[in-house]
């Protein structure tokens, strides 16, 4: 009796590519599974595919009659699946990767013999190229195993899980479906992680083909998809934190003057990591045209305060004095030159609440540091500071 369960998600795809996802996953050495792959509203898919299956009669193949998007083929594969009670342990599969024939007697494994409560499991995996070659060396696979072993709180700043996962379908049963495209693996985990514990496992145990032709990596180099991408990300973080009553740490405070040079600065800090912050454009243009980038860079901590008329001086005074967050930024100068910039300077401040007022790095990143006397007020770019430090200051004027 099989108890483990793998959807494959199929649309469009490479056919080589295709046949060695498939072949890898009937390969396992563990091997009383089910696999169902999913064709998304692509019919000329449904030959190759059996062609691949080669008659394998733990194949299952479930066809949609229109292009929904992964969310909608993992439910439809998943509902199918959860209809057989002897279903313990799941996963899917991406049609363009390979998986090692450890790949699932190894999760397996760690879940079987893992206690009750925990629910995911997550390896490592090396990341190759459209031809199959690996794409970074020992000491860049070791980096990745150091990101992915964070504790397991930062799923909140950062999607660590990757690519290499099973989970318990008892765990899986109590949450709703996949959603959020195109981030629903990690909207998922954030859900599935309130319900059980995760562990990591430092072992490479498939290979991620990154950027092949119809990957959802490979959709992302333009700037809108890569917005759109980023939007649902934060909604992810943002709801995540709604659900666990997590409040608000930080506000960010970046003046508009100039709508052209504004632009790159703010895409520049909707990348960093740490997400969880208030961003208040204050629109000092003459204009007042700030609001558009609601639209055009679309995210749930973006909120647009009108200050016509104000110096930035006066404006970065103003709302310092009406902010209420642990935290205050003011951000607009200068980018950000690490995504995790944000995060780490957050990180050095937050244990120092007694003795000290802000966190900053040098350009260069050469220095981090940390200072405890408030100097000047507006406060210098992009230094982390402890808001009622700066209330102090404002009211000593």
């Amino acid at each position: 009796m099989s108890d483990t369960g793998i959807v494959m998600p199929l649309y469009k795809q490479d056919i080589g590519y295709l046949q060695a996802a498939i072949s890898s996953v009937l390969s396992q050495s563990y091997g009383a599974f089910r696999f169902i792959i999913v064709i998304d509203g692509a019919p000329e898919m449904i030959g190759p595919a059996l062609h691949a299956a080669g008659g394998d009669p733990r194949v299952q193949l479930i066809t949609l009659p229109e292009n929904k998007g992964v969310s909608s083929a993992l439910n439809r594969g998943f509902d199918e699946l959860f209809q057989d009670p002897a279903i313990t342990y799941v996963t899917w599969v991406s049609s363009d990767n390979v998986y090692y024939p450890s790949f699932v007697e190894r999760l397996r494994q760690e879940l079987m013999q893992g206690p009750d409560s925990l629910g995911l499991v997550f390896s490592t995996f090396r990341q190759v190229d459209a031809g199959g070659n690996p794409l970074h060396d020992e000491q860049h696979q070791q980096a990745l195993i150091r990101y992915q072993s964070q504790p397991h709180h930062e799923l909140l700043n950062a999607s660590i899980v990757g690519v290499s996962f099973m989970y318990k379908s008892k765990y899986a049963r109590q949450i709703s479906g996949y959603r959020l495209q195109p981030v629903e693996d990690y909207d998922y985990w954030l859900r599935l992680t309130e319900t059980c514990s995760m562990k990591f496992i430092p072992e490479i145990l498939m290979d991620y083909r990154v950027n092949s032709a119809f990957s959802v990596s490979a959709s992302l180099h333009s700037q809108g998809e890569h917005r759109r991408y980023r939007h649902a990300f934060q909604i992810a973080k943002y709801e995540a934190r709604a659900r666990r009553g997590i409040p608000l740490e930080m506000t960010i405070l970046m003046p508009v003057t100039d709508m052209t040079q504004a632009e790159p600065l703010l895409d520049n800090l909707l990348e960093q990591h740490y997400s969880n912050c208030m961003i208040r454009l204050l629109d000092l243009t003459p204009e007042q045209g700030a609001a558009s980038f609601l639209s055009m860079m679309q995210d749930p901590r973006l909120i647009v305060t009108p200050r016509p008329h104000y110096s930035v001086v006066e404006a970065l005074i103003q709302a310092i004095g009406e902010t209420v967050t642990r935290f205050v930024v003011c951000f607009g100068v200068k980018p950000y030159i690490a995504v995790t910039d944000l995060l780490y300077l957050t990180d050095l401040l937050r244990p120092l609440q007694a003795t000290h007022a802000f966190s900053y790095y040098t350009d260069d990143h050469s220095t981090v540091g940390s200072g405890r006397g408030v100097q000047s007020i507006p406060p210098e770019w992009n230094y982390v500071y402890y808001t009622h430090r700066l209330h102090q200051a404002l009211e000593q004027g």
